[in-house]
C-alpha cells in the first residue's frame, strides 16, 4: 500500500476521495441514527427489553407508580370504594383510610412494579404493542382490526394487580379505557406511519450496505496513498462514533430540561432517554471499534521508525510460518467474537465480514514485509 512505484493520483482524483471521504461520513451519522430507530422501534423484541430495562430503573419507576396511584384516584372515588367494604360502624372512617391508602399506594405501586411477575406482564404489553406497531408497517394489520384500528399499550393486567394488592380488586374495572389502554396510535394515522415505517426501514437498510462500500471506493480510488486514506477512513468512524455520542448526550440534556417542566419529572425523563438511546451508543461506540484498528493497521503499514522495526522483526516467522500466521489470526478473532463487544460480532455476517477482513489483512501484511525485507541470500 502506497509504494512509490504507484504513479500518483491526480488533483481532481484527490478532490473526488476527499469529498467521497467526508460525504460518507455524513451518511454514517445519518446511517446510525437510522439503524438506530429502525431496530428499537422495529423490532418487538429490542422495544420489550428496551421497556422492560426502563421499568427496572428506580427513577423511572418511581415515577410511574406515582402516576398510576395519582390516575387511581382521578379516576375512581376511593372512598366509596372503601366505604362499601366496611362494617356501618365503621363507614365513617373511610376517609381517613382513604388517604392512608393513598400515602402508601405509591410504595406499594413501586414495589409491584419491581417484581418479576409484573415485569414480565409489562414486556409482554409492550411486545404486544410494538408487533402491532411492525405489523402496519408492514401491511399487515391483523389484530388490529379488534381494536377499531388502534394501536394501544394494553396495561390492564399490571393495573389490575396493584389494585388487588391495595385491597381494591374490582377497582380495575371501573376505570376509564385510557388509563389501561394507552393509544399509541389512531385509526387515521396508520397510513402515514406506515410509510414513515417503510421509509426508515429501506434507509437504514440501505445506508448500512453504502457507507462500508463508499469507504471502500475511496480507498480504492486514493491510488498512491492507499495506507493513509484507510488511515482517514480510521480517523473519520472515531469520529463518527465521538460524533454521535457526544450529540446523545446534549439532547437528552436539552430535550428533558425544555420539555418537561416538572422538577421532580425531570430526573425520571432524563433516565427514560439515557435508556432508550443506550443502543444508539452501542452504535457509535461500534464505529469507534471499528476505526481503532484501522488507524493502527495503517499506522503499523507506515514509515515510521517503530513500525518498520516491528515489521522487520515479524517478517521471518510471516514469511516462514504461513500457517500459525493465519491461524494466530483466526485464535484472536475467536477471542472477539467471544467476547463480542459490538453487535455485529455477534452476529453471523458480521463474523463472515470480520474474518474475511482480518484475513486479508494479514495476507497484505505479509505481501509487505515480504517484498520489505526478502530472506537474505545464503552465503557461499
Amino acid at each position: 500500500m502506497g509504494r512509490a512505484t504507484e504513479r500518483a493520483p491526480s488533483r481532481s482524483r484527490r478532490i473526488v476521495v476527499r469529498v467521497l471521504l467526508w460525504g460518507t461520513t455524513v451518511l454514517a451519522v445519518l446511517a446510525i441514527f437510522a439503524v438506530w430507530a429502525s431496530r428499537e422501534l422495529l423490532n418487538p423484541n429490542n422495544w420489550s427489553d428496551t421497556s422492560t430495562k426502563l421499568l427496572q430503573n428506580a427513577t423511572v419507576r418511581e415515577a410511574t407508580a406515582t402516576y398510576l396511584i395519582d390516575q387511581l384516584y382521578a379516576n375512581v372515588n376511593v372512598e366509596n370504594e372503601i366505604k362499601a367494604r366496611l362494617p356501618k360502624e365503621l363507614q365513617a372512617l373511610a376517609g381517613p383510610v382513604a388517604g392512608g391508602v393513598r400515602t402508601v399506594g405509591t410504595e406499594v405501586a413501586k414495589r409491584l412494579l419491581e417484581s418479576p411477575r409484573v415485569q414480565e406482564l409489562w414486556r409482554h404489553a409492550n411486545r404486544t404493542a410494538d408487533q402491532a406497531f411492525v405489523n402496519i408497517v408492514n401491511g399487515h394489520k391483523g389484530a388490529l382490526t379488534l381494536e377499531n384500528g388502534q394501536v394501544t399499550l394494553d396495561l390492564a393486567p399490571v393495573v389490575a394487580e396493584l389494585t388487588k394488592r391495595l385491597g381494591l380488586p374490582n377497582v380495575s374495572s371501573k376505570l376509564p379505557p385510557s388509563v389501561a389502554h394507552l393509544k399509541i396510535l389512531k385509526s387515521n394515522q396508520l397510513s402515514f406511519v406506515q410509510d414513515v415505517g417503510k421509509a426508515l426501514k429501506n434507509l437504514a437498510l440501505a445506508l448500512t450496505i453504502l457507507v462500508p462500500l463508499l469507504y471502500a471506493l475511496a480507498i480504492f480510488l486514493a491510488r498512491g496513498y492507499r495506507r493513509r486514506m484507510l488511515m482517514s477512513v480510521g480517523i473519520a468512524a472515531v469520529f463518527v462514533g465521538v460524533v454521535v455520542l457526544v450529540a446523545r448526550t446534549v439532547v437528552i440534556s436539552r430535550v428533558t430540561d425544555s420539555l418537561v417542566k416538572t422538577e421532580s419529572v425531570r430526573p425520571a425523563a432524563h433516565s427514560a432517554l439515557s435508556i432508550a438511546t443506550l443502543r444508539l451508543s452501542e452504535i457509535a461506540g461500534a464505529f469507534i471499534f471499528i476505526g481503532v484498528p484501522l488507524i493502527a493497521a495503517a499506522w503499523f503499514a507506515g514509515p515510521s521508525a517503530v513500525a518498520v522495526r516491528g515489521r522487520r522483526a515479524i517478517a521471518p516467522f510471516l514469511r516462514e510460518r504461513p500457517d500459525w500466521t493465519y491461524g494466530i489470526t483466526a485464535v484472536v478473532m475467536g477471542l472477539i467474537f467471544i467476547w463480542d463487544p459490538i453487535p455485529a460480532t455477534g452476529k453471523l455476517a458480521g463474523i463472515i465480514v470480520f474474518l474475511a477482513l482480518a484475513f486479508l489483512g494479514t495476507y497484505l501484511l505479509r505481501r509487505q514485509t515480504a517484498e520489505e525485507f526478502p530472506p537474505q541470500a545464503a552465503p557461499t
